[in-house]
């Protein structure tokens, strides 16, 4: 908030089913007053590509013995993604988390090994691995831990519902609950985790939704 301007985020998940959908703004002011506006939104179809790729098969196939531990972290994710803090901790625009070479590849179907999985749902920077990885913007890290498919892995909540996550890093720097700024340092790009090769992937969790983190470089001040 500013003194003339309130911020918000509407996130669209990249699998929502297109058609005609309407957004409502529900708006309090100081003396109670409650006015609503109605935004109607059009959700086109949009194809997404399809890769095949080539991993260890442990992690297209996971050993029986780290079925437990695919399902807490599973069930951490959900959790950190469903918390929404109401305040705002980011500093102006977004801006990318490493350098690199980008792939374009947000909702990519993929197939591991001849198996089909999940979609994509961030892009991936391919770099050397040790190259430093930024926090795109302000925020609180609320995970700095290594996961079974992601790797050692970063999030970051910048308030309002928007967490940016980092992962298949080969150094993470930074701690739980540690506040960081935008630019500073938090891990350097590796290749743990389910991957092929030494890349960072970077992801965006919107109120729940996978959306574009490229989407997030697109905001102004």
């Amino acid at each position: 908030q500013t003194t003339q301007t309130w911020l918000g985020f509407v996130g669209l998940d990249f699998q929502l089913l297109p058609g005609q959908y309407s957004l409502e703004a529900i708006m309090v002011d100081i003396q109670g007053n409650v006015s609503k506006v109605q935004i109607p939104l059009l959700v086109q179809a949009k194809k997404f590509s399809t890769k095949k790729l080539w991993v260890e098969p442990r992690y297209v196939t996971p050993p029986p013995g780290v079925t437990e531990r695919i399902r807490r972290e599973s069930a951490l994710l959900r959790s950190i993604f469903s918390l929404e803090t109401h305040s705002w901790f980011g500093e102006g625009k977004f801006i990318l988390p490493t350098q690199g070479k980008i792939n374009f590849n947000f909702g990519e179907r993929r197939i591991y090994n001849n198996q089909p999985r999940s979609s994509h749902s961030g892009i991936d920077i391919a770099a050397v691995t040790g190259t430093p990885v930024l926090a795109s913007n302000s925020g609180r890290i609320v995970l700095a831990s290594e996961l079974y498919f992601a790797g050692k892995t970063v999030i970051i909540d910048h308030g309002l519902g928007l967490y940016t996550f980092y992962a298949h890093l080969s150094q993470i720097k930074v701690k739980r609950d540690d506040k960081v700024v935008k630019g500073e340092v938090i891990g350097l790009v590796g290749a743990t985790g389910r991957v092929t090769g030494p890349h960072l992937h970077w992801s965006v969790r919107l109120k729940g939704s996978r959306v574009d983190p490229l989407s997030l470089l697109a905001l102004s001040d």
